[in-house]
């Protein structure tokens, strides 16, 4: 199969799996992006190369605080890794916050400030949304003003804050970060707050293609980047990798990155973007909240260590599912993944034991690396660094290592690769990969078929027989008059009246009694009525039903449906629309 049938034969895959009585596992697909949608920001501002903008800056940020999260990294078996500091406005700011420069532009005015934490590889910039108008907008970029514009309208700020109202901007190069607010006609200035809380001093670039700062090492040489097996591993491992991303988050005062994986679901027609990584990545709406996440994170050559696309999405997630005695996390992103990224398949079985493993990951928070060797069985009551996982699924490598990012890493069986779990943390590094357990060469991971059951609303949802729409009105097939069906919903009822006009203008009227036996999918009987004339001597005792034949409606959208009946030794099947009023 050559790479450009591999989309068409991933989505082949899912209609399979999905559908196979039993099963609870679907395969991947790709994510259906409109690539035209992407457009360059600019600022509403023309702002010069190295403008001088009113500044809050820092005072440079002790050495020993570097130095202690550094400490903590190398203690911990777990492999969230922390790179950055939150920089508290109200406690390490040494001078009152400047008031904004303001400058009128087209179609309202703009407030400019520089944020500034000397030395740091990357900034961060967490702001109060809660009271922005409409019409607002947020733009920031990095030290440089020709590197990318991220700009966040107020009413997606304000959705995308976090419970306490705090807004994070996206992560951008450098110890400088540029502050635009764009401020529409018809809203006063002077309402308009900047309200800085905190700034996160990040310790390594997100945008570079030089690896770590050394201050925290490089990925270790063991790890393999993904791009070096896709001709060993295929075209669908190929696509996988790009469901996986490089995260970063806050957390207890700091920045923090790990690996997630974007999920598919079982619904075809749908492309939600669910996300799955770790408890002890993302274990509440507030670090959810704080989430920017980096695509296609990886070098385009083997052999050569470069930037690739590194494509950052901004605007946090919702936390569906995130539980500590499971260490599994689900997530909603609150924006679209980039095109070209893909929904991984998963598989909610049990993992049968000796079963070949593999994980694709971010050591680190290295370029993407891959990983390979054999599941060794399921441990009980693990507890790593105080957290005690129920159960777990142990990983042994052959090729490759986890470290410190790598956490809520997917492991992924088959070849199919569907995700089974994520990385909670373990003993295993290129000092002993490819030895037995025996030697400390053991990661333990997540239980996807554990966690499933909390979150098979989102994946695998149960199917709710009954109407998705409102169905009420006129339906008929206009090549034969006389004859149509009236319909009339009341929430999860539909009653439905079927008249038939003969050659003679005389008419017959039936009902349907109808029974949702799927979404849009109901059957019964065709009941047929008599009775005493209506009048003074109508006797309601005189009614009688009678079953004529049975039915079935299958509604293929909100205006068409499919309609088989067999009534009086008559069957058909007949494609109805509804009477739509211009």
């Amino acid at each position: 199969m050559n790479r450009l049938s591999a989309g068409v034969a991933l989505t082949t895959l899912l209609v399979c799996g999905a559908s196979a009585a039993g099963m609870r596992q679907v395969v991947s697909e790709p994510v259906r992006s409109d690539a035209s949608a992407v457009r360059q920001e600019q600022w509403r501002a023309q702002t010069p190369l190295k403008s001088v903008s009113p500044t809050l800056r820092l005072p440079p940020l002790a050495a020993e605080r570097i130095s202690s999260m550094q400490r903590r990294n190398s203690e911990s078996r777990r492999h969230r890794l922390q790179v950055g500091l939150s920089r508290s406005i109200a406690s390490e700011a040494t001078e009152d916050l400047p008031r904004p420069a303001r400058h009128a532009v087209d179609g309202g005015v703009v407030l400019d400030l520089d944020v500034v934490s000397p030395e740091a590889e990357a900034l961060r910039v967490g702001i109060h949304v809660a009271a922005w108008p409409d019409g607002v907008e947020l733009r920031v970029a990095g030290s440089r003003f020709n590197a990318d514009i991220f700009a966040t309208p107020a009413s997606q700020a304000r959705a995308q804050a976090s419970p306490e109202g705090l807004f994070w901007t996206a992560v951008t190069d450098g110890d400088r970060q540029h502050l635009e607010l764009f401020i529409p006609d018809g809203v006063d200035p002077d309402t308009v707050v900047l309200r800085i809380e905190s700034v996160s001093h990040l310790v390594v670039p997100p945008q570079q293609g030089q690896g770590w700062h050394k201050a925290l090492g490089d990925s270790d040489d063991c790890n393999i980047d993904v791009v070096c097996r896709i001709n060993t591993l295929g075209d669908v491992f190929a696509a996988v990798k790009d469901a996986v991303a490089h995260m970063v988050f806050q957390s207890n005062g700091g920045s923090f990155v790990c690996t997630g994986t974007l999920l598919n679901d079982a619904d075809s027609a749908t492309q939600i973007p669910y996300f799955f990584t770790a408890h002890h990545c993302i274990g509440n709406q507030t670090e959810a909240s704080s989430l920017t996440t980096f695509w296609r994170y990886e070098t385009p050559d083997c052999g050569t260590l470069q930037s690739g696309a590194r494509i950052q999405v901004t605007g946090g997630a919702q936390l569906l599912y995130s539980q500590s005695n499971t260490d599994g996390a689900l997530l909603r992103l609150n924006s679209q993944p980039p095109a070209g990224a893909v929904l991984a398949g998963w598989d909610a079985a049990p993992l049968s034991p000796s079963t070949p493993v593999t994980t694709i990951h971010h050591p680190r928070g290295d370029n993407k690396k891959v990983s390979r060797g054999n599941h060794s069985g399921t441990t009980a009551n693990v507890n790593i660094d105080g957290q005690l996982l129920d159960s777990s699924n142990r990983a042994s490598w052959s090729e490759g290592t986890t470290q410190g990012g790598s956490s809520g890493a997917g492991l992924f069986t088959g070849t199919n690769y569907q995700l089974r779990g994520g990385l909670a943390g373990g003993s295993s590094s290129c000092a002993n990969s490819g030895d037995p357990e025996a030697e400390g060469n053991v990661d333990f991971y997540s239980r996807l078929d554990q966690i499933f059951p909390s979150v098979q609303q989102y994946l695998m949802p149960v199917s709710v027989p009954g109407p998705t729409r409102d169905y009420t009105g006129q339906w008929d097939l206009r090549t034969e008059s006389g004859r149509g069906l009236s319909m009339f919903a009341f929430n999860q009822v539909l009653f439905v009246l079927w008249f038939v006009y003969d050659n003679q203008g005389r008419a017959t009227w039936y009902s349907l009694d109808v029974v949702w036996s799927a979404p849009d999918r109901a059957s019964g009987r065709v009941l047929s009525w008599t009775g005493s004339p209506w009048g003074p001597t109508y006797n309601p005792d005189a009614r009688v039903m009678t079953q004529v034949g049975t039915f079935s409606l299958t509604f293929t959208s909100a205006t068409q449906a499919t309609f088989t009946y067999n009534v009086l030794g008559v069957n058909r099947t007949i494609e109805i629309a509804k009477f739509v009023i211009n």
